[in-house]
C-alpha cells in the first residue's frame, strides 16, 4: 500500500484518518488479480510532538482496509517510529550555555506521501466477479 497523505508527529493527532492506495497488483484465486489504484484507509494510533530537552516526536499508524467496489477488505499493518533524539546535543548545549541548552528540541517523524508499506489481509473476503475497476485518480 502507498500513503496518499503526508503524516507528521508535528501535526497528526490520535484518531486522524488517512488515505492509502494499492501500489502493486495482487494475485487472486482463479487467475484474477487486483490492479493498482484501489483505495484504502488507516488511522493514527499514537502521535506525540517533539519536546524540549531534545526529545523526539513519535508517530504510529494502523492500516485498516482496502475498498474494492463495495467490498471492504480488512487489512493488518502498522508503522511506527520516532524522530531523531537530540538529548546528547541538549546536554552539551546545557553544559556550554546553561539552562538555555534545555530549549533544544528533538525532531518530528514524518511519513511522506508515496511511501510504501507492506500489509496483510486480516480476514477472508469475497470479492464479486467481475471485479470493479479501481477508482480514477
Amino acid at each position: 500500500m502507498r500513503f496518499e497523505d503526508d503524516l507528521s508527529s508535528k501535526s497528526a493527532a490520535e484518531g486522524d484518518r488517512f488515505s492509502l492506495s494499492l501500489d502493486d497488483s495482487v494475485p487472486l484465486a482463479g487467475g484474477l488479480s487486483l490492479k493498482p489504484g484501489y483505495r484504502g484507509a488507516g488511522e493514527v494510533t499514537h502521535a506525540e510532538k517533539r519536546k524540549m530537552m531534545g526529545q523526539a516526536g513519535e508517530l504510529s499508524v494502523r492500516i485498516d482496509y482496502l475498498r474494492v467496489g463495495e467490498t471492504r477488505i480488512r487489512l493488518r499493518g502498522q508503522k511506527g517510529g520516532e524522530g531523531d533524539s537530540r538529548v546528547g546535543t541538549t546536554v552539551a548545549l546545557t553544559v556550554l550555555f546553561g539552562p538555555l541548552g534545555l530549549l533544544k528540541k528533538g525532531k518530528d517523524i514524518e511519513i511522506k506521501k508515496g511511501q510504501v508499506i507492506t500489509v496483510y489481509v486480516d480476514a477472508d473476503a469475497e470479492i464479486p466477479v467481475p471485479i470493479a475497476a479501481p477508482p480514477a485518480s
